[in-house]
Order: structure tokens, then sequence, then C-alpha cells
């Protein structure tokens, strides 16, 4: 007998347990012709059924299904139970071969899917060497829920986010913005060797770069990768879709191209985000007072 089954049956003994003794009580106090106590005895058993029975559905609820109870709990989705479907059909196939070489390798690929399909689960998509991810970071910001977007920039090179795709992506930020659409706030992390501390602005290609943000509507910020030194959890590349999801991008050895994107959907993952972009804030400058103290300087 499954966990679920015999949870279920003590839960239902404990109701028909408490009918009989109710129906016992009720008798002798009806017997006794006492109505006010009759009254209290009915709205209190009443009370006790209810919550008893209440208590049974969330076990249930709360107890992961069987193997034979995963269909029908997966029937009422169609989406996931037509790949659910499809995933059984080929395993079914994957049996039939009697080859031990194939077996071995199939296994292991196996295993490697299973760890994908648990991440899902768990709220994550993670992409590895791809740019796939940018239409589901598409998708994100045009969710009508999606009201502002907050994204952290970890520039260690002057070229970052400025190829075909990235440049691609900073015209969706724009069409956005202009259309009322999304709010957007970005926060520059750059290397100290694109932005010295004896200069007051960052070097010129990377000063354009977040220029044009600021013009076109992002509110940007600015910090020193070297003014967070004793802070080594804030200089990450991330990216806050409201209250939906975080993003985490790894970028490659050269600085330019992304060598992991993970989405994470799970709600603690977005406050724990909103917390480290606060603190981030905390030393980050706004991009606008710092070009006002640099057109004075001139």
């Amino acid at each position: 007998m499954s966990k679920s089954k015999s949870i279920a049956g003590v839960k239902w003994r404990q109701v028909a347990g408490a009918f009989a003794v109710g129906s016992v009580a009720f008798l002798v106090v009806a017997l006794l012709r006492v109505d006010w106590l009759l009254a209290a005895l009915f709205g209190g058993m009443t009370s006790a059924l209810i919550a008893l029975v209440f208590q049974l559905f969330r076990t249930r609820n709360s107890v992961e299904p069987g193997l034979l109870e995963t269909p029908l709990y997966l029937a009422h989705d169609a989406e996931l139970f037509d790949r659910y479907r499809k995933i059984a059909q080929q395993l079914l196939r994957i049996s039939g071969r009697v080859d031990p070489n194939f077996r071995k390798c199939a296994l292991q690929s196996l295993d490697e899917s299973i760890q994908q399909i648990t991440n899902i689960g768990d709220g994550k998509l993670i992409f590895k060497d791809t740019e796939a991810w940018r239409i589901v970071y598409e998708r994100l910001l045009r969710d009508p829920s999606v009201m502002n977007y907050r994204s952290v920039a970890l520039v260690r090179d002057p070229a970052y986010w400025q190829d075909g795709a990235g440049m691609q992506s900073m015209q969706l930020n724009f069409e956005l913005i202009s259309k009322s659409i999304l709010t957007i706030e970005r926060t520059v992390i750059i290397a100290d060797n694109h932005w010295p501390s004896d200069s007051d602005m960052p070097v010129e290609s990377l000063r354009q770069w977040i220029h044009e943000q600021s013009v076109k509507g992002i509110y940007i910020r600015i910090v020193r990768e070297s003014a967070l030194e004793s802070e080594a959890e804030l200089v990450r590349d991330l990216g806050i879709y409201g209250m939906s999801a975080v993003g985490y991008q790894q970028m490659n050895h050269d600085n330019l191209r992304t060598a992991e994107f993970m989405l994470d959907f799970d709600f603690s993952a977005v406050r724990a985000a909103e917390g480290c972009w606060t603190k981030l804030n905390v030393y980050a400058v706004p991009y606008e007072e710092l070009l006002d103290q640099f057109r004075l300087g001139e």
C-alpha cells in the first residue's frame, strides 16, 4: 500500500470514528431533552468533522502521487500529459534494445536528462553555450505581468553586449520603454582597467554604450568592480524580471559570449536577488550625476 493511501485510510477512519462518537452523543443528549446542549454538541461535532475532512484533502494533495497515480494526476494538464506520453513511449523503445554498450550509454544520457528535468521541476531553466535564452528573455520582458526589469551588467570588456545578439536585445529594451510597457534600471559594474580611478568616466567606447541607454530612458548606475572587493557576492551579471524570475549570466573566458544563462522562477530566489540589488546600489552612482559633474569639470 502506498504512503498516500495509508495516510488517507487513517484520516477516513478518524472521520468515521468521530461520526460514530458524535452519533452516540447526540442520541444521549436527545434522550435527556436538553436543547441548548444539543445545539452546542451539534455545532462542535460539525466543526470537528469539517476540520478532519479538510485535513484529509490537504494531506492527499501534499503527498506525491505514486507511479500508477502519476498519469491520472497529469491527465488534467493536456500539454504536460502529451509530453509524459511521448517520454514513456521512448523509454519503452530503449528498454527493447539489448545491446549492453548501447544500454550503458543510454542510461548515462538518461541520467543527464533526469538532472535537467529535475532543474526544471525546481523552477530553473539552464542554457549552456547558446544564445537560445534570449527567446525566453524577450518573452519575459513582453509579459504583461512584468512591469519592471532590473539588470546588473558585469562589464570586463568594452564590447560587452555590443555584438549582433546583444544589440538586438538592447533595441528590445528601447522599444518597450518607448511604448511605456516596461521600466528598466541597469547597474553597470565596470572593471577598473576600463574605468581607472583617476578618470571621471569609463573608457569612451563603454561610455557611449552607457550614454545611449541613459538617453533612451534606462536609469543607469555605475560602479567600479574594485569598490565591491569586500562584497564579492554582489559581483554578478543578473536580471530581475518583476516578481516572476531572476536570470544569471556567466560569460565565457573572452567576456563576450554567454557560457551559461540560468533563469530561476522560485520566489525566494527573486527576493534574494532583490536584496543583492538593493545592497549593490549603495555603492553605485547614478550616471546622470556623474555626467553633470563631468560637464562642470570641463
